[in-house]
């Protein structure tokens, strides 16, 4: 045998002792008498061949490379020299230089061809994109959303304790004094007895939550500035929870006070209409509330001198007035379209609006395994207390 052959047969000789033990082992038992005589044998075995082995390889130490001279190993490919690592590889290459046919050539070629036949670039990972670090912003890129209304336009704050709290308002459509001649001796001209009507609004409140759940690694790894994240990504969805809650209420319980001319338009003479159809008394503090869009084809309007729009420069995006008064914009305004209610116009301050409490956080690492959750939630109520105080116009149906 040969060194690779003496090494091969070495290998089995220990793979039959290692068997024998690993049964035993598995069998949870100690070597029967003839399995402990099989192994002694293996181990003599291959004790005797690992020092033939060692002996063979001096020996080829001694001797060196033998290969044959000149053109005789060109013309005959298959002459062996001794094999060592330094004779073998030499053998590959002198194999595939040499015109000993076709086959043989192929062969040769695909012996020592490249394991990696490609360049070094960042497109593949193998090849050089492992390399390359991805970069990360290490900030969360936040939607804009619209600001809570409630502030801007002077909804009244209601307090009080409880779930439920009545404010009291006032229900008298007029008041005013009656006139009164001077008494006569039978005392029939009596003052006019007058006192006010009252009626009162219950405001409930009513209970809004979020939860967002993150896992400890998440808190603990991420480089996006995750947390303030969410304290934007809350208060946003808070002040469009508290929009949406104030035009619902204003739509239901304001006043109808104009049904435009048209489904899907709006007229530039309506604009003033509106504004004058609500009562003196309130139009300190009034102010529009609307679609972006539907400001936008106001805003597109000529009417008379121009009342839309700047004259001359025909726009002015920065003034924010409509008609003399302030306009609000939210999605949560009625459409311009069959039925919608597209525009409201009033003095808000006859809108009330409950907190208790105005926001509650609570950061719970504990109930589920792994995980924070973070349970938002707070409790409000808006209420119309004045419906002559706040005005909305709407669409015809066709």
């Amino acid at each position: 045998m040969n060194i690779a052959e003496m090494r091969r047969k070495l290998a089995e000789l220990k793979a039959q002792a290692k068997a024998l033990m690993d049964k035993a082992g598995a069998e949870k038992r100690d070597l029967l008498d003839e399995e402990r005589s099989q192994i002694d044998a293996l181990i003599a075995q291959a004790e005797a061949l690992d020092a033939d082995i060692r002996r063979a390889e001096k020996l080829e130490g001694f001797q060196g490379v033998t290969r044959p001279a000149g053109d005789e190993a060109r013309r005959n490919p298959t002459t062996r020299t001794a094999d060592s690592p330094m004779a073998v590889t030499l053998r590959y290459i002198r194999t595939g230089d040499v015109g000993a046919g076709a086959e043989m050539h192929a062969a040769a070629q695909e012996e020592y061809r490249a394991s990696n036949d490609t360049s070094m670039n960042i497109g593949s990972s193998a090849d050089g994109g492992y390399l390359v670090p991805t970069g990360h912003f290490n900030q969360i890129i936040a939607r804009r959303d619209e600001m809570m209304l409630a502030t801007a336009l002077g909804v009244r704050l209601i307090p009080g304790v409880g779930t439920t709290v009545n404010v009291p308002v006032d229900d008298e459509a007029d008041g005013e004094f009656i006139a009164t001649a001077e008494q006569s001796d039978n005392h029939t001209n009596n003052f006019d007895r007058d006192a006010p009507a009252l009626n009162r609004v219950q405001m409930t409140l009513a209970k809004y939550t979020k939860k967002i759940e993150l896992t400890d690694e998440l808190l603990l790894d991420n480089d996006s500035n995750l947390e303030a994240f969410l304290v934007d990504f809350v208060g946003r969805g808070m002040a469009k929870t508290h929009n949406n809650l104030l035009l619902t209420e204003v739509l239901a319980n304001g006043t109808a006070a104009l049904t435009l001319d048209s489904a899907t338009a709006i007229g530039a003479s309506e604009i003033p209409e509106l504004v004058y159809l609500l009562p003196q008394e309130y139009e300190d503090g009034a102010a529009w509330v609307m679609r972006r869009a539907t400001e936008g084809k106001i805003r597109a309007l000529a009417g008379d001198a121009f009342q839309f729009a700047i004259t001359p420069g025909g726009s002015d995006r920065t003034r924010r007035d409509l008609w003399g008064f302030p306009s609000y914009t939210s999605a949560y305004a009625g459409a311009v379209q069959a039925s919608g209610k597209s525009l409201t116009f009033g003095n808000f301050n006859y809108v009330g609006r409950r907190d208790a409490p105005t926001l509650t956080l609570l950061r719970d690492p504990y109930t589920v395994d792994g995980m924070v959750v973070l349970k938002y939630y707070f409790r409000t109520v808006y209420k119309v207390l004045q419906a002559e105080a706040v005005l909305y116009a709407t669409h015809p149906t066709a």
